[in-house]
Protein backbone atom coordinates (compact mmCIF):
# COMPACT_ATOMS: atom_id res chain seq x y z
CA UNK A 1 0.00 0.00 0.00
CA UNK A 2 1.20 3.40 -1.07
CA UNK A 3 2.70 5.50 2.35
CA UNK A 4 0.75 9.17 1.26
CA UNK A 5 2.36 12.23 0.16
CA UNK A 6 1.36 13.03 -3.28
CA UNK A 7 0.56 9.80 -4.49
CA UNK A 8 -2.46 7.92 -4.53
CA UNK A 9 -3.39 5.05 -2.09
CA UNK A 10 -4.44 1.70 -3.15
CA UNK A 11 -4.76 -1.57 -1.98
CA UNK A 12 -3.78 -5.01 -4.32
CA UNK A 13 -6.57 -6.69 -2.97
CA UNK A 14 -5.50 -9.90 -5.07
CA UNK A 15 -3.14 -11.18 -8.10
CA UNK A 16 -6.59 -9.62 -10.29
CA UNK A 17 -8.02 -6.84 -8.34
CA UNK A 18 -6.83 -3.24 -7.33
CA UNK A 19 -8.24 -0.97 -5.28
CA UNK A 20 -7.22 2.83 -5.65
CA UNK A 21 -8.17 5.84 -3.54
CA UNK A 22 -8.42 9.59 -5.10
CA UNK A 23 -8.94 12.56 -2.86
CA UNK A 24 -10.46 15.27 -4.77
CA UNK A 25 -7.09 16.81 -6.15
CA UNK A 26 -6.58 13.39 -7.76
CA UNK A 27 -9.63 13.55 -9.24
CA UNK A 28 -9.46 16.66 -10.80
CA UNK A 29 -6.27 16.31 -12.01
CA UNK A 30 -7.65 13.34 -13.79
CA UNK A 31 -10.51 15.17 -15.02
CA UNK A 32 -12.64 12.74 -13.46
CA UNK A 33 -15.53 13.71 -12.16
CA UNK A 34 -16.70 10.76 -9.61
CA UNK A 35 -20.45 11.88 -9.54
CA UNK A 36 -21.26 12.20 -13.03
CA UNK A 37 -18.65 9.83 -14.49
CA UNK A 38 -20.08 7.51 -16.98
CA UNK A 39 -17.76 5.00 -19.35
CA UNK A 40 -19.60 5.66 -22.18
CA UNK A 41 -18.08 9.34 -22.06
CA UNK A 42 -15.09 9.38 -23.50
CA UNK A 43 -13.13 12.21 -20.98
CA UNK A 44 -14.17 9.58 -18.00
CA UNK A 45 -12.48 6.70 -19.96
CA UNK A 46 -9.19 8.32 -21.10
CA UNK A 47 -9.05 9.33 -17.02
CA UNK A 48 -9.23 5.62 -16.18
CA UNK A 49 -6.83 4.87 -18.62
CA UNK A 50 -3.80 7.25 -17.41
CA UNK A 51 -5.01 6.39 -13.98
CA UNK A 52 -3.86 2.68 -14.20
CA UNK A 53 -1.05 3.78 -16.67
CA UNK A 54 0.44 5.73 -13.74
CA UNK A 55 -0.17 2.93 -11.38
CA UNK A 56 0.95 0.30 -13.41
CA UNK A 57 4.88 0.84 -11.90
CA UNK A 58 3.87 1.37 -8.27
CA UNK A 59 1.51 -1.46 -8.18
CA UNK A 60 2.52 -4.01 -10.64
CA UNK A 61 -1.19 -4.33 -11.61
CA UNK A 62 -0.75 -4.48 -15.91
CA UNK A 63 -4.09 -4.22 -17.31
CA UNK A 64 -2.78 -3.78 -20.28
CA UNK A 65 -4.15 -7.15 -21.63
CA UNK A 66 -7.02 -7.54 -19.96
CA UNK A 67 -10.66 -6.52 -20.41
CA UNK A 68 -11.20 -4.72 -17.20
CA UNK A 69 -14.14 -4.37 -14.69
CA UNK A 70 -14.29 -1.25 -12.64
CA UNK A 71 -16.50 -0.16 -10.01
CA UNK A 72 -16.21 3.53 -8.71
CA UNK A 73 -18.14 4.80 -5.22
CA UNK A 74 -17.79 8.49 -4.68
CA UNK A 75 -16.98 10.12 -0.90
CA UNK A 76 -18.56 12.64 0.85
CA UNK A 77 -14.81 14.41 0.28
CA UNK A 78 -15.14 14.78 -3.45
CA UNK A 79 -12.51 11.72 -4.18
CA UNK A 80 -13.24 8.23 -5.05
CA UNK A 81 -12.73 4.80 -4.63
CA UNK A 82 -12.09 2.74 -7.84
CA UNK A 83 -12.06 -1.29 -7.52
CA UNK A 84 -10.42 -2.30 -10.99
CA UNK A 85 -10.73 -6.39 -11.71
CA UNK A 86 -8.91 -7.83 -14.39
CA UNK A 87 -11.73 -10.37 -16.11
CA UNK A 88 -9.17 -12.91 -17.31
CA UNK A 89 -10.11 -12.63 -20.90
CA UNK A 90 -7.41 -11.41 -23.33
CA UNK A 91 -8.14 -8.28 -25.62
CA UNK A 92 -7.53 -8.07 -29.23
CA UNK A 93 -4.54 -6.12 -30.64
CA UNK A 94 -5.06 -3.34 -32.41
CA UNK A 95 -2.91 -1.18 -34.76
CA UNK A 96 -0.56 1.17 -32.47
CA UNK A 97 -1.14 -0.89 -29.37
CA UNK A 98 -3.17 -2.85 -27.38
CA UNK A 99 -6.53 -1.55 -26.11
CA UNK A 100 -8.99 -2.56 -23.03
CA UNK A 101 -12.95 -1.69 -22.80
CA UNK A 102 -14.01 -1.96 -19.22
CA UNK A 103 -17.91 -2.76 -18.76
CA UNK A 104 -19.83 0.28 -17.80
CA UNK A 105 -19.68 1.58 -14.02
CA UNK A 106 -22.09 -0.05 -11.59
CA UNK A 107 -23.53 2.28 -9.25
CA UNK A 108 -23.41 0.68 -5.19
CA UNK A 109 -26.61 -1.11 -4.12
CA UNK A 110 -27.63 1.53 -1.44
CA UNK A 111 -29.08 0.01 1.67
CA UNK A 112 -31.70 1.82 3.93
CA UNK A 113 -32.51 1.09 7.16
CA UNK A 114 -34.98 2.57 10.19
CA UNK A 115 -34.36 2.52 13.58
CA UNK A 116 -36.12 3.73 16.56
CA UNK A 117 -35.46 4.74 20.14
CA UNK A 118 -37.39 5.73 23.09
CA UNK A 119 -34.81 7.92 24.34
CA UNK A 120 -33.41 11.12 22.76
CA UNK A 121 -30.08 10.15 24.31
CA UNK A 122 -29.92 6.80 22.64
CA UNK A 123 -30.55 8.08 19.20
CA UNK A 124 -27.67 10.85 20.19
CA UNK A 125 -25.59 8.21 20.91
CA UNK A 126 -26.11 5.96 17.64
CA UNK A 127 -25.27 9.11 15.61
CA UNK A 128 -21.64 9.44 17.41
CA UNK A 129 -20.96 5.73 16.72
CA UNK A 130 -21.92 6.27 13.26
CA UNK A 131 -20.29 9.20 12.81
CA UNK A 132 -16.93 7.75 14.79
CA UNK A 133 -17.18 5.06 12.29
CA UNK A 134 -17.47 7.47 9.36
CA UNK A 135 -21.02 6.71 8.18
CA UNK A 136 -21.75 7.99 4.63
CA UNK A 137 -24.88 8.58 3.17
CA UNK A 138 -28.36 10.19 4.09
CA UNK A 139 -29.94 10.55 7.22
CA UNK A 140 -32.64 12.08 9.10
CA UNK A 141 -34.36 12.05 12.10
CA UNK A 142 -38.03 12.37 13.62
CA UNK A 143 -39.88 12.28 16.56
CA UNK A 144 -43.08 10.32 16.14
CA UNK A 145 -46.44 10.74 17.38
CA UNK A 146 -46.02 7.52 19.37
CA UNK A 147 -43.29 9.60 21.14
CA UNK A 148 -40.59 7.46 19.87
CA UNK A 149 -37.32 8.75 18.48
CA UNK A 150 -36.70 7.70 14.66
CA UNK A 151 -33.35 7.88 12.96
CA UNK A 152 -33.59 7.06 8.65
CA UNK A 153 -30.43 5.66 6.91
CA UNK A 154 -29.84 5.47 3.28
CA UNK A 155 -25.90 4.19 3.18
CA UNK A 156 -23.49 4.58 0.25
CA UNK A 157 -23.70 1.15 -0.70
CA UNK A 158 -19.88 0.40 0.19
CA UNK A 159 -18.90 -3.24 -0.95
CA UNK A 160 -16.80 -3.51 2.29
CA UNK A 161 -19.40 -3.07 4.36
CA UNK A 162 -22.47 -5.04 5.95
CA UNK A 163 -25.67 -5.28 7.33
CA UNK A 164 -23.60 -6.43 10.67
CA UNK A 165 -21.20 -3.16 10.46
CA UNK A 166 -25.22 -1.48 12.16
CA UNK A 167 -26.05 -4.35 14.42
CA UNK A 168 -24.41 -2.10 17.43
CA UNK A 169 -27.79 0.21 16.98
CA UNK A 170 -29.56 -2.86 18.85
CA UNK A 171 -27.97 -1.55 22.08
CA UNK A 172 -29.79 1.08 21.81
CA UNK A 173 -32.94 0.65 19.64
CA UNK A 174 -35.09 -1.37 17.37
CA UNK A 175 -34.70 -2.16 13.72
CA UNK A 176 -38.18 -1.43 11.74
CA UNK A 177 -38.92 -1.29 8.21
CA UNK A 178 -37.72 1.61 6.13
CA UNK A 179 -40.72 1.62 3.98
CA UNK A 180 -43.06 1.44 7.03
CA UNK A 181 -41.13 4.22 8.33
CA UNK A 182 -41.46 6.41 5.64
CA UNK A 183 -45.78 5.94 6.02
CA UNK A 184 -45.13 7.61 9.12
CA UNK A 185 -43.56 11.12 8.02
CA UNK A 186 -43.31 13.84 7.71
CA UNK A 187 -47.26 13.81 7.98
CA UNK A 188 -47.06 11.95 11.44
CA UNK A 189 -44.02 13.26 13.02
CA UNK A 190 -42.36 16.02 13.81
CA UNK A 191 -38.73 16.91 12.47
CA UNK A 192 -35.66 16.88 14.18
CA UNK A 193 -33.51 17.07 11.74
CA UNK A 194 -34.25 16.36 8.21
CA UNK A 195 -30.75 16.21 6.30
CA UNK A 196 -27.35 15.22 7.68
CA UNK A 197 -28.58 13.77 10.89
CA UNK A 198 -25.29 11.61 11.69
CA UNK A 199 -23.12 14.56 11.29
CA UNK A 200 -25.48 17.37 13.08
CA UNK A 201 -26.60 14.96 16.14
CA UNK A 202 -23.05 13.41 16.48
CA UNK A 203 -21.47 16.51 17.24
CA UNK A 204 -23.88 16.90 20.20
Amino acid sequence: MSEGGDKMEWIRISSNKLKIMLTAEDAARYALSPETADYADSVTRRAFRAILTDMRGETGFDASDDKIYIQMYPSREGGCELFVTKMGIEVTPKRGGTSYKPKSIRQPRKRQFALFFLELENLICVCKRLKDKHFRGKSSAWLGQDRRYWLLLTDSGDPLKTREDYRFALEYGEIESHDVALTLFPEHGKEICRENAVETLGKL
